[in-house]
């Protein structure tokens, strides 16, 4: 095996503190909050064509995440390995760790690309009028062309963050996120000699993206750590018994989410679209909370690996102290301007009152999401990844479910009832991560990965 050596420079402060905290989360943060801004870009965009292609695209979007979350939540295991091993001070298995992901993401992201031919059933069963049916199945069978290239992006992304190096894979999200953010009015309704694509060059924009960003993240990483000769196989089933976990958590979670959407696809385009838009702006908040998530999982790995178990603490709670900041300065921003910043993405009347309404229930439960995105990027760190998996179902098919369709759909409550029963999952879910890493049951499951490789 050829690897050259680089050190990623880290300045050194205080083992699991704040400071720590915000120096790896940071990178992550800014990532997300580009991803944002793309994400944001494209339903602007796209609700300017009308809410029927907005509806569209919301539906499509959840059955494009549920087939990527699976595999993606399986590439994760990327990063647990390669965090523990760089705690360990064991640097050659963190790289091989590295491409053993990467070589993982090539028939997996293949698999995926070929449901390109299902876009009709799939959306037959979502549910929706036939013209919203038609418009998701066109703009999916274009973003699932894109797996291969947005799993390998995330392993490689995965390896740069568990050795703590979080900017280079923040630079790597900006450029493709920029990227999308301008192809996406230029595709959409055309300039020049180009045509406009609608809804599908919102897709397209999204894909071409995605190479961007996988090309420019296998140059760095084969530049940094070289060519590797001889694989070491061993690697591969500890990465799937750390990633599977992740991704039944994650599709299976996505699964719920879906069935979620499709009782409001059954309540009409307007609730829908209210829908869409909230959850746009809520990744707002999400996405950095989803960010901070993750850098729990790089330094309660790292300081497992090293054997460090006070650190784990430590380091969860500084996190936690991060993302309740974030997450609670987003609730004061939905709670005071929900409905203006509903206005922005749509002129329906009847959207905004319900988008308004739908931000005013998001501002309540940012905190319990903070919670619960926090201990599970923790206890995936140290390796407790069935227990996630498992109180994750637990919470999107017990809770989620059976209380968004009473309160969504017996009690007639719609989009707005629908999420009281979000907010219940989301509550029962932070509440069960924090006791169990309270219970410390996470240190019996967490087993240092790359030593059980061996």
């Amino acid at each position: 095996m050829s690897m050259k050596s680089r050190s990623n420079p880290r300045r050194v402060y205080a083992a699991g503190s704040l400071r720590e905290a915000a120096h790896i989360g940071w990178p992550i943060v800014i990532a997300m909050l580009s991803y944002t801004a793309m994400d944001v870009a494209d339903t602007l965009f796209v609700g300017w064509l009308g809410k029927t292609e907005l509806a569209a695209v919301g539906i499509a979007t959840i059955v494009v995440f549920l087939f990527n979350s699976f595999f993606m939540g399986v590439l994760h295991g990327t990063k647990v390995m390669s965090s523990q091993a760089t705690g360990a001070k064991r640097h050659d298995d963190a790289k091989m760790a590295g491409w053993v992901g990467t070589l993982i993401a090539i028939p997996l992201g293949i698999m995926v690309a070929s449901t390109a031919l299902l876009g009709e059933p799939i959306f037959a069963i979502m549910g929706g009028s036939a013209q919203v049916q038609a418009i998701a199945g066109d703009y999916f069978s274009i973003r699932v062309l894109g797996a291969f290239f947005v799993y390998a992006m995330v392993a490689l992304c995965d390896y740069f963050q568990g050795t703590g190096d979080t900017r280079t894979p923040m630079k790597i999200n900006l450029v493709a996120n920029a990227v999308n953010i301008i192809l996406d009015p230029i595709l959409i309704f055309g300039w020049g000699p180009i045509a406009a694509m609608g809804v599908e060059g919102a897709a397209v924009a999204t894909v071409v993206a995605q190479v961007l960003g996988m090309v420019i993240a296998f140059g760095v990483f084969v530049r940094r750590v070289g060519w590797v000769r001889n694989i070491q196989w061993s690697f591969v089933p500890e990465l799937l018994r750390i990633g599977l976990p992740i991704g039944v958590r994650s599709a299976v979670n996505i699964g719920a989410f879906a069935a979620f959407t499709a009782f409001l696809a059954r309540m009409g385009e307007e609730q829908v679209a209210a829908h869409q838009i909230a959850l746009k702006v809520m990744s707002i908040s999400f996405l950095p909370g989803y960010g901070l998530g993750e850098t729990a999982t790089i330094l309660t790995g790292q300081y497992l690996g090293a054997n460090k178990l006070d650190e784990v603490r430590k380091s969860f709670l500084s996190t936690l102290f991060l993302a309740l900041g974030v997450m609670g300065a987003c609730a004061v921003v939905f709670f005071s301007f929900n409905s203006q910043i509903v206005s922005l993405f749509t002129d329906d009347p009847m959207v905004i009152e319900l988008g308004g309404k739908l931000l005013l229930i998001a501002a309540f439960f940012q905190i319990f999401d903070a919670l619960a995105m926090v201990a599970i990027g923790a206890l995936n760190g140290v390796g407790d990844t069935r227990f996630t998996m498992l109180g994750g179902i637990a919470c999107s098919w017990f809770v989620l479910l059976p209380s968004s369709y009473l309160f969504g759909v017996v009690m007639d409550g719609g989009a707005v009832g629908a999420w009281f029963g979000m907010t219940a999952e989301i509550t029962a879910l932070g509440l069960l991560m924090l006791w169990r890493f309270n219970k410390n049951g996470w240190r019996l499951s967490g087993v240092p990965a790359v030593a059980a490789a061996e």
